[in-house]
C-alpha cells in the first residue's frame, strides 16, 4: 500500500444507512468541501430499526457495486446507524475488511430516549457497542456522548452472564476521539426581516425588511447600557418530539406570561407527521404574538428568522451536540438550555438554567441589549471553533494520519 502524506488526497467510503436530518447534513457537509473524495451509499431516513438491521446486507452489495465504478477506497467512515461487524461478514473482500475504520456517533442507542410507553431494545446498543469496538476509531460528537456510551455499555456488560472482558471499554475510548459535527454559518450576513405588528412595521405573516442592526448591536453603538427592550422575541429550533420535551417549553411560556415579560415567538424546528398538542396549544394561546409558525422557505430565509430571536430556548432532556442551537447562537441569540447534557461543553455557565423559574429569570435579565449585546458576544466566542470549516480541516487530518499508520 502506497504511504500516505499530508497532501495526500483519499478515497473515503461513506456508509451512512439513515441519511436525513444532521446525518444528512453532516455527511453532505463532508463531501462538498472535504480535500479527500467522498463516495457516499446512503439509506432513506425512515424505519430507524430496519435501516440498522437491513444496510449490511444492501450496502455489501453497493459496495461491490461502486468499486467497480470508481476502484477501492482508503480509508471507511461509517455512521452509528451500520452494524459494522455484520458489514464485513456480508462483505467478504479482504481489501474492504483491512481498511482503516471510522464509525462516527452522532448518537447511540443505550441512552437514546424512547418513545412514551416503550421499552429500550438493547439489541440496537449492543451493536453500537461491536460496531465502536470493530473500529480503528471511534468519533463521538461530544464528550458527554462518549461519556454517555461508555456508561450506557459498562451498566449492560454488568448484566451478561459472561464473556464481559472481551469487552474492552479502556480500548475502546484509548481510539475515540471527540469531533463536533459543527456548524455553516451563511456566507453573508442574513437580511433581517420583522414581523413586528406594535412598531406599525406591518401585521403578523407579512415581514418588512428592516435595514438597522439588531437591537442588541444597536445599544453597542451608541453605547446606551441601561437600555431595554419592551419585547423580546423567544425562538425555539428543536425537534417538536417527545425528548426535547415541548410540555416543558409550554410551562415556560405560561410562566413568562405570570412575570408579564412582553414576548414574541418564532417557532422553526421539525414536525413529526402526527399533530404535536403542545404546538396546537401555543397556537391557540399565543396566537397574536406568533412571529413566525414552521418550516423556513429556504436556507436564506432560515438564517433571517434566526437573526430575529433574542434567546433560543431548549427544555431537551436529550441533546449530543445542538447545531441549531449553534446556528442561533451565531445569527445572535442568546441560548437559555438546561444545566445538563451536551450543553456544558458550549453553552456559558450564565446562560444555562437549573429550573424554569431560572429560565424565566435569565430572560427577564435579557431584556437589557446592552446586556445581550455582550453575553451574545460570548456565546459566539465558545462556539467560534466549531464552525465547519475548522471541523472539516480536523476530519481530513485525521483521516489522512489513519490512512497512513494502515499503509506501514
Amino acid at each position: 500500500m502506497q504511504l500516505k502524506d499530508e497532501n495526500s488526497v483519499l478515497s473515503v467510503l461513506t456508509l451512512d444507512p439513515f441519511h436525513g436530518g444532521s446525518h444528512r447534513q453532516f455527511t453532505e457537509c463532508l463531501a462538498s468541501t472535504s480535500r479527500h473524495h467522498w463516495h457516499v451509499i446512503s439509506g432513506k431516513p425512515v424505519h430507524w430499526k430496519w435501516r440498522m438491521r437491513s444496510a449490511p446486507i444492501d450496502f455489501a452489495k453497493r459496495t461491490q457495486e461502486l468499486i467497480a465504478t470508481v476502484g477501492y477506497p482508503d480509508v471507511l467512515f461509517c455512521t452509528d446507524m451500520l452494524d459494522l461487524p455484520a458489514y464485513l461478514g456480508l462483505i467478504a473482500d479482504a481489501r474492504i475488511q483491512q481498511l482503516p475504520k471510522v464509525v462516527y456517533f452522532h448518537e447511540n442507542q443505550w441512552t437514546y430516549p424512547v418513545s412514551p410507553n416503550k421499552r429500550v431494545d438493547n439489541h440496537f446498543g449492543y451493536t453500537n457497542l461491536l460496531s465502536a469496538l470493530t473500529a480503528d476509531e471511534v468519533w463521538f460528537n461530544s464528550q458527554f456522548h462518549l461519556d454517555d456510551f461508555i456508561n450506557g455499555s459498562r451498566n449492560f456488560l454488568k448484566q451478561m452472564p459472561d464473556t464481559r472482558e472481551l469487552h474492552s471499554l479502556d480500548a475502546l475510548q484509548a481510539k475515540a476521539r471527540i469531533i463536533p459535527p459543527g456548524f455553516s454559518p451563511p456566507l453573508a450576513p442574513a437580511k433581517i426581516k420583522i414581523n413586528d405588528h406594535n412598531a406599525g412595521l406591518g401585521k403578523i405573516g407579512s415581514p418588512v425588511e428592516q435595514t438597522t442592526n439588531r437591537p442588541a448591536d444597536r445599544a453597542a453603538e451608541n453605547d446606551v447600557s441601561n437600555q431595554t427592550d419592551p419585547q423580546i422575541t423567544v425562538g425555539w429550533v428543536s425537534r417538536w418530539e417527545y425528548d426535547k420535551c415541548p410540555e416543558k417549553f409550554v410551562n415556560f411560556l405560561r410562566m413568562l406570561t405570570a412575570a408579564e415579560l412582553n414576548f414574541r415567538l418564532i417557532l422553526l424546528g421539525a414536525r413529526p407527521r402526527h399533530p404535536v398538542p403542545q404546538l396546537q396549544e401555543i397556537n391557540a394561546t399565543y396566537k397574536t404574538r406568533i412571529l413566525h409558525d414552521g418550516f423556513a422557505t429556504d436556507i436564506e430565509n432560515y438564517w433571517c428568522l434566526l437573526s430575529q430571536m433574542d434567546v433560543v430556548v431548549s427544555t431537551a432532556d436529550h441533546e449530543f451536540f445542538g447545531i441549531a442551537i449553534c446556528e442561533a447562537i451565531w445569527a445572535g441569540a442568546i441560548p437559555i438550555v438546561p444545566d445538563k447534557l451536551s450543553y456544558r461543553e458550549h453553552i456559558p455557565a450564565s446562560c444555562r438554567y437549573q429550573t424554569l423559574s431560572d429560565a424565566v429569570s435569565l430572560v427577564a435579565k435579557y431584556t437589557s441589549t446592552a446586556a445581550r449585546h455582550h453575553q451574545s458576544n460570548l456565546c459566539k466566542q465558545h462556539i467560534e471553533p466549531m464552525q465547519t470549516s475548522g471541523i472539516i480541516k480536523q476530519i481530513d487530518t485525521h483521516l489522512t494520519e489513519l490512512a497512513s499508520q494502515a499503509s506501514l
